[in-house]
């Protein structure tokens, strides 16, 4: 354990004492004995006359060595373990003691050193954000969900309470605007409280309907229409039938071009006994999105294709289809196409692959208590696993 040296024309050897500190062995418990100076200022402007001096491996106050700490807080961001099986850990496998209040404050301790504006600005912010919503473990409340919609990186997370509205959206992105993000396009879900509120704070940018909700609702229509034929097979008494569209249901919402030589065989032999039911139509305006949104190279032929479905009767008398096709003609479906103007805006942000690793640390801690507890591990999950602690080293120097 090193120990600066007391020296230098400002200050002046007061007194000296030793402390017991905790530190990391692999072979029997450690515990140090630091030398801790106490000096004197000669400086008379001083506000404290006398100060100890700081140990590079030894925070004020602590019972623990820097390194213990450090490795606590790895395991609890990078290995994704509660605070209880940390301490575990710890006295197991390091033959050292950390309780989980101990650990609890450590985390905090380390998170309050730092501020979401100076971490954003070292997660090279590539100007396309993703917005969304989701409801936390053990919680009756929403959370507005941004990150970065091209380099996959959570950049903030905010509880916006039970009730949601355009209010809480537009003090969610102000926010985000406060701590230097300047993003040129925006990806998000079809909730009608996102588009107003995004121009309103940041006029001009560009809306990217997320491609993954838009189908996602679509899908929903397409299934529907398949239940709801099946429940009329079982009205009409026709199990057998009623049981074999429950069994290919998900077969037949799969997109042609996954489907595997058993598909084709299995859906040409329904085909046979389904022809001119919903079961085709459903087949074909699912073939016909697949065009729409996959094998178009403008807004122009989108448009185009979309128009050409609308003049077409075939799908009218399905009530699901026709709700699909009211969401096409929609003022909504130009946001979905804005893509294919800026080769570099994708189509669909990642924001639902991000919330399913946040409800996974989630998850160990059976939710978090407070929102503080909340963006404090994520301020810690952005240092440590976004910038491989490069931020703290750059800050302590």
């Amino acid at each position: 354990m090193s120990v600066l040296i007391v020296g230098g024309d400002n200050h002046l050897k007061k007194d000296q004492y030793l402390k017991s500190v905790r530190d990391i062995s692999l072979d029997h418990p450690t515990l140090l004995k630091v030398q801790i100076l106490r000096a004197k200022c000669r400086n008379p402007l001083c506000q404290k006359k006398s100060f100890i001096l700081p140990n590079s491996n030894v925070s004020k106050y602590a019972r623990a060595t820097d390194r213990l700490k450090r490795e606590a807080l790895d395991s609890i961001v990078l290995d994704n373990i509660s605070t209880l099986r940390t301490s575990r850990r710890m006295r197991r496998s390091y033959n050292t003691t950390g309780s989980k209040s101990s650990i609890d404050r450590w985390k905090h301790q380390e998170a309050d050193r730092y501020e979401f504006k100076e971490i954003i600005s070292h997660l090279e912010f590539s100007g396309i954000l993703s917005l969304d919503d989701y409801k936390p473990l053990r919680s009756s409340s929403y959370d507005l969900f941004a990150s970065d919609a091209k380099t996959g990186k959570i950049l903030y997370l905010e509880t916006q309470g039970v009730s949601q509205g355009r209010g809480k959206v537009v003090k969610f992105l102000e926010t985000i605007k406060g701590f230097g993000l300047k993003p040129w396009a925006i990806v998000f879900d079809l909730w009608s409280a996102f588009p107003k509120s995004v121009q309103k704070v940041f006029p001009g940018i560009l809306i990217q309907y997320d491609h993954f909700h838009v189908m996602n609702q679509i899908h929903r229509y397409l299934k529907n229409a398949l239940l709801q034929f099946r429940r009329q097979l079982k009205e009409a008494g026709l199990k057998d039938l009623q049981e074999e569209i429950w069994q290919h249901k998900w077969r037949l919402l799969k997109n042609m071009d996954r489907w595997t030589p058993q598909d084709h065989f299995i859906i040409e032999d329904l085909m046979k006994v389904y022809r001119g039911t919903v079961v085709e139509k459903v087949l074909l305006f699912k073939e016909c999105l697949f065009q729409l949104f996959n094998n178009v190279q403008s807004r122009q032929e989108a448009f185009q294709k979309r128009d050409e479905l609308y003049e077409q009767t075939w799908w009218r008398s399905s009530w699901h289809l026709t709700k699909v096709m009211q969401l096409l003609m929609s003022p909504k479906f130009p946001y979905m196409l804005t893509y294919l103007d800026y080769p570099d805006l994708p189509r669909a942000g990642n924001s639902e692959t991000l919330i399913r690793t946040w409800r996974q640390i989630e998850r160990v801690r059976y939710g978090f208590k407070t929102q503080k507890g909340k963006q404090n591990h994520l301020k810690l999950y952005q240092i440590k696993y976004y910038l491989n602690d490069h931020f703290i080293r750059n800050t302590e120097k």
